[in-house]
């Protein structure tokens, strides 16, 4: 059957995708699943043409796939499931991604009859079989009618399985876009996974209630084999940690190197990792590995600790050193708390001029769905809109005026770009992480400054979610 897996486009994110623009990895690994049995069209918004255009020039789908990547894309999500009602009005629509595998709220209003919870490679092929066949399809484990979707990211949501039985990803699906994607300087980039799941339990983080506290990874074997399908030179590698096993994670760069591979890594690892074994940094380093994306989330111990994040500020100074050392450029990302006053703003400017942090990111402290800080302080929230779950406005109430509050989160982006060739950056590095250009960072900036706009909670009307 012909199965159309479409990616949606918030046009009124602040992270816009003319900041970051990566390749739907999800959606590569659902065509994987459903290869050699159904012809899956991935439609991304993001590049391709509204849906209305696609209907004029394609065949009808037989099953359509809405994702929901993220919390900040129920609105939009929601929108796509109704225009492809309205387009395909007898076609069946399930719902999928990260948001409906952690969380319930915010999902009434579809136009859907199925929903997935998980990886939803195996769900999705159980439902498109059973359609295919003419039955009823069944519920299974991580698929649920949507009208009884009640309990699917909790009690029904498939438990962690080996990532080597996950399919290999159907990049094909997406070849002639591949040179569009990118991630601040890498650019094209590729995504891949070796990992998944993490063993700590930071308040603020879901990825390690998805897992269990279990820490996942695949064969040396299967990595290399999805490594051998990528083309490009730049690789973003989305583990929630890569590093937790750093035998295995020598025995890669080895096999990495053997196999001859010459690679650009872009790679998450905390800081108490890298400095439990430097031998493994400057391996990686030798193999490509060129940037990290370190959780440093402030240089307090106070604020860690409320974070449950189990390291200290010094762990932070001699991970820098340590990634310099090995001329590898960080990406380090601090936490801003909506109770901050203008010295807390001006000591966090002052710690990154001072460490050097080649490309800095800033969040406000957010409360995400399928975290334990949402759900202890749920009640607290300023607004329920799921746009602003975006980490860059305040969904507690801040200490400042809120108008005060964006500027001063604006001016610590922009004084943190205006640097010249922090840490080991060269000339022509952006001094923060997410930058393309002029144009495009100031427009973020300009957003920023205005996010005291956004306050209110917006809720388009809800239709019937009937078929």
């Amino acid at each position: 059957m012909r199965v159309l897996l479409v990616w949606p486009r918030n046009e009124r994110a602040l992270l816009s995708d003319r900041l970051s623009c990566c390749e739907p990895l999800p959606l590569e690994y659902l065509g994987g699943a459903l290869r050699g049995d159904h012809d899956v069209t991935i439609h991304d918004l993001r590049l391709d043409p509204p849906l209305e255009t696609y209907a004029q020039t394609h065949e009808p789908p037989d099953l359509i796939g809405v994702a929901i990547p993220y919390t900040t894309s129920v609105h939009v999500s929601r929108e796509v499931s109704r225009e492809a009602r309205r387009l395909w009005p007898d076609v069946p629509i399930v719902l999928g991604g990260h948001h409906p595998t952690v969380s319930a709220e915010w999902l009434n209003g579809f136009s859907a009859d199925w929903i997935v919870a998980g990886e939803g490679g195996a769900a999705l092929s159980h439902l498109a079989c059973e359609l295919e066949a003419g039955r009823s399809p069944s519920p299974v484990q991580g698929l649920a009618p949507y009208d009884s979707r009640t309990g699917l990211e909790r009690d029904r949501r498939p438990k962690p399985a080996a990532l080597n039985d996950l399919p290999m990803p159907d990049r094909s699906l997406l070849s002639h876009h591949r040179g569009d994607y990118f991630h601040s300087v890498y650019r094209p980039v590729s995504l891949i996974r070796f990992t998944a799941g993490c063993p700590y339990t930071c308040k603020f983080c879901s990825l390690w209630r998805m897992t269990d506290r279990r820490y996942l990874v695949k064969d040396i074997d299967r990595v290399l084999a999805e490594m051998a399908d990528i083309e490009g030179s730049n690789l973003y590698v989305v583990d929630d940690e890569a590093f937790i096993q750093p035998g295995r994670m020598l025995e890669l760069a080895d096999a990495i190197d053997k196999a001859g591979f010459r690679k650009r890594f872009h790679m998450y690892i905390r800081t108490d990792t890298a400095l439990r074994r430097p031998d493994v940094i400057a391996r990686w380093a030798e193999v490509g590995l060129d940037s990290v994306l370190v959780g440093a989330e402030s240089m307090t111990d106070d604020e860690l600790s409320g974070y449950r994040k189990g390291t200290d500020p010094g762990q932070t100074r001699r991970a820098l050193d340590l990634f310099h050392a090995n001329g590898v450029k960080v990406r380090a990302n601090f936490i801003v708390q909506p109770n901050w006053l203008d010295e807390d703003f001006a000591r966090l400017n002052h710690t990154v001029q001072e460490l050097q942090v080649d490309m800095p990111s800033f969040s406000v402290l957010t409360p995400l769905p399928g975290t334990d800080l949402y759900d202890e302080s749920r009640s607290q929230l300023i607004s329920d809109d799921p746009e602003l779950f975006d980490c860059y406005h305040a969904l507690f109430p801040t200490r400042l005026p809120l108008e005060t509050f964006y500027h001063r989160l604006a001016d610590l982006l922009a004084g943190a770009s205006a640097r010249s060739s922090p840490g080991v950056t060269s000339g022509a590095d952006p001094s923060v992480f997410y930058y393309s250009d002029d144009s495009a960072f100031d427009e973020m900036l300009r957003a920023i400054r205005g996010g005291a706009d956004w306050s209110r909670p917006w809720e388009p009307e809800p239709v019937p979610s009937t078929k």
